[in-house]
């Protein structure tokens, strides 16, 4: 099989767990990641994160919810209500990130589509509401979260995007592996939240019979530093945070 790229997605401030999965996918052989979304926010390496991706040989990037949301502070304009209880959190965050990565995160797109080896590709952090795909963060335009995602509902969240082959997405920290028809629907479960210290990501390979097959991969890190970060820099709403995003 060929590898093609190593897909992950919510590495929210998580440097060790993201490290983890770069050390893994590069011994592998692997150059090229692309990530779903939601880079920062919950997590307190905010620019290291940032930076360790900026600096792979390959990377893609789409924003998500908490990447904008905090871009929104950053630049001064309107935090979305329904995101009031991280506010907090949020600008404690905008405040640290520096200008040269809020640059660099205002400039990604919110999706990305491309072609290779014969097979399309749609990145997204989640689906968009009904003529929302533009619209700014503080009018919320993901759809909610699907909380018990099943190749049904998958079908009806995705209905517009089944003529791609690939389409991988973020936002719900959980698993999804799902295929509808030859679209494979695929979010390796988020990268910096788990309730266990595991750090997750796919592969996605080219088969030698011409198609698409997904590895899933889940890899144990060390948590002393991400705990110790948030004690120390203080991190607002840091016990919660600790306690429901991570093990």
């Amino acid at each position: 099989m060929k590898p093609l790229f190593a897909y992950f997605t919510d590495v929210h401030g998580n440097l060790d767990a993201l490290q983890a999965v770069i050390d893994d996918a590069t011994r592998m052989g692997i150059s090229r990641f692309i990530s779903g979304g939601d880079m920062i926010g919950i997590g307190p390496f905010t620019n290291e994160v940032l930076e360790r991706l900026c600096n792979l040989p390959s990377i893609r990037m789409v924003t998500g919810n908490h990447d904008e949301a905090i871009l929104a502070l950053k630049y001064g304009l309107p935090h979305p209500k329904s995101h009031s209880h991280a506010r907090q959190h949020h600008q404690w965050i905008a405040n640290h990130l520096t200008d040269t990565n809020a640059n660099t995160l205002s400039t990604l797109p919110r999706e990305l589509t491309f072609r290779e080896d014969g097979f399309n590709f749609l990145i997204t952090h989640y689906p968009f509401k009904q003529g929302k795909k533009e619209s700014p963060i503080a009018e919320d335009p993901f759809l909610p979260i699907i909380s018990e995602p099943d190749s049904n509902a998958m079908k009806e969240l995705f209905k517009d995007s089944l003529t791609y082959d690939f389409i991988g997405f973020g936002h719900h920290h959980i698993l999804h592996d799902f295929k509808v028809k030859q679209t494979h629907i695929v979010n390796p479960g988020s990268l910096g939240c788990n309730k266990v210290a595991e750090a997750r990501y796919a592969i996605v390979y080219k088969t030698d019979e011409q198609e698409l097959s997904i590895e899933y991969k889940s890899l144990p890190y060390d948590q002393t530093r991400l705990f110790k970060a948030y004690k120390e820099l203080e991190v607002p709403d840091g016990p919660f945070l600790m306690k429901a995003f991570h093990s």
